[in-house]
């Protein structure tokens, strides 16, 4: 909402500014604008979405710990509540979630109101799957959330809580208008520029936006009484005719990234170099994690290279990894052990991935195994683990070598499937997307065998299964907020979470 009023604030001065006639006339001079056109809100919010979510620190702070890809450091302060689990409504990976993701929410909405009044569908098909992204997000960490009140601040300052279940279920149903209108929209040249993350390509946008709905769908695989409604809704997918992103596709953003101060890749920007070379602090504060490693280590899996460097940042010669959770000493820093691997940090100008194409393999292999798509399991899981190889800077041959001898990915020497997938989509995330398999684990309970940390001030031996509100909406929504009840990160599941 500040940006907003920003912007028609800005609008308003240049308005004064122009006018011949009088300042009340400010809609007659076309030199004048009242609001911002739609690509360039667009263009904002895409790279927003991308620093607030899948490039962000705190997307990774917690869950790449708690899934044990990642583990500080000794002679670091800090982490106490992602090493215990005991956070409060103050922790900083609950308050900014909410704050990053509402934030990027004002965006989307502005956008689709703005689009909608000049009918430039395509902006609208956007806005409507950018804010399925998002509230699917704030919806696996919090529950019950503001939707049908949320970004309407002049009619509701005290925006009420709706259901979960409710907001999944019109996320699919906007998804669904969503690429009836990427069916028919035209995208002029200046608003496929103005597209950062598919140029303006019609068929990308419905392939994203039928993953995500499928992403959303199999969230609640597990709750009694929805297959009827999650095979009638994949009908549906099916019926549009995008399909879903495949091997060489996915949703990536770049708006051209330069080697400078705020202009890096926000992911490299964190937890890989400044743009003298040196590296930040987090790269150094975000080192392996036993269970990460080993995986790796003990199936001879060529990827240990590519998600881990050896010791010294790379310099040293061997691999060594730390305990989630164990006391460390001053001694267990990024010079004796291993750091964030160059398979993820690639370059200051690398793409940022939002979904890439081995997540959805993985998405579309789960979903065959449960016979609710067409085609089959194994060739989709297959095509998931190579991509992931070819993604992190290996070949298809490594991936074949892997996909054969290591019985860890070999299809036929597995019974039991779904663990399968879900543990080879576990190693493939990593670096990524860390919080997909914080879901996974917490809608399956796989990889059954994740741990939990060892540190001494764990006093619940169990990965939380949700964020906290925000103490902001305590201060501020205090009785939309105080209807949830009483909130335990613990106890209090999300609707689809029934394991």
């Amino acid at each position: 909402m500040k940006k907003k009023l920003i912007y028609i604030l800005a609008a308003l001065v240049f308005s004064l500014g122009a006018c011949k006639k009088g300042y009340l006339d400010i809609n007659e001079n076309p030199n004048s604008p009242t609001a911002v056109k739609p690509a360039l809100i667009l263009t904002g919010a895409l790279n927003n979405t991308a620093a607030s979510t899948t490039g962000s620190s705190i997307f990774y702070s917690f869950a790449a710990l708690w899934m044990n890809y990642w583990m500080t450091p000794g002679g670091v302060s800090g982490w106490y509540e992602e090493r215990s689990y005991n956070f409060t409504t103050n922790w900083s990976g609950s308050t900014t979630l909410w704050a990053n993701i509402y934030d990027n929410l004002t965006d989307y909405a502005y956008l689709e109101k703005q689009s909608k009044a000049s009918g430039q569908t395509f902006f609208v098909g956007v806005a409507k799957t950018m804010k399925a992204w998002d509230y699917q997000y704030l919806v696996d960490f919090y529950g019950n959330v503001p939707y049908t009140q949320a970004n309407q601040s002049v009619n509701f300052l005290n925006p009420k809580y709706d259901k979960a279940q409710d907001i999944y279920e019109d996320l699919v149903k906007q998804l669904d208008t969503a690429t009836n209108l990427f069916k028919t929209a035209t995208v002029a040249p200046a608003d496929a520029a103005a597209d950062i993350y598919a140029h303006g390509d019609l068929q990308k946008w419905g392939e994203f936006a039928n993953t995500l709905k499928l992403r959303i769908l199999l969230r609640q695989s597990e709750m009694p009484g929805r297959e009827a409604y999650i095979k009638a809704e994949i009908a549906k997918i099916s019926a549009n005719g995008f399909g879903y992103i495949e091997t060489d596709g996915g949703m990536f953003n770049n708006p051209g990234y330069l080697n400078t101060t705020g202009k890096q890749n926000p992911f490299w920007s964190v937890y890989g170099y400044g743009v003298d070379g040196t590296r930040t602090a987090s790269h150094g504060y975000m080192l392996a994690s036993t269970y990460g490693m080993d995986f790796l280590k003990n199936n001879n899996d060529p990827r240990l290279g590519k998600f881990y460097n050896t010791i010294n940042d790379g310099a040293g010669s061997t691999y060594v990894s730390l305990v989630w959770g164990q006391e460390v000493n001053f001694d267990q820093t990024i010079s004796t052990v291993s750091s964030i691997g160059e398979g993820v940090l690639k370059s200051f100008d690398q793409d940022q991935p939002i979904m890439t194409d081995f997540e959805s393999l993985f998405i579309q292999a789960e979903a065959a195994q449960r016979g609710w798509i067409a085609g089959d399991a194994r060739a989709y899981y297959e095509a998931a683990v190579k991509a992931n190889f070819l993604y992190l800077g290996l070949t298809a041959a490594e991936a074949d070598t892997y996909l054969t001898d290591q019985s860890v990915a070999n299809w036929d020497a597995n019974a039991d499937k779904m663990a399968l997938i879900i543990k080879q989509k576990w190693a493939a995330m990593n670096g990524t997307n860390d919080i997909e398999p914080w879901t996974d684990y917490r809608r399956l309970e796989l990889p059954a065998d994740m741990p939990i940390s060892i540190a001494s001030t764990v006093t619940t031996r169990k990965i939380p299964v949700r964020m906290l509100y925000p103490q902001r909406e305590y201060n501020t929504n205090a009785a939309n907020v105080i209807a949830q009840g009483t909130i335990n990160q613990f106890t209090s599941r999300i609707f689809w979470d029934v394991q």
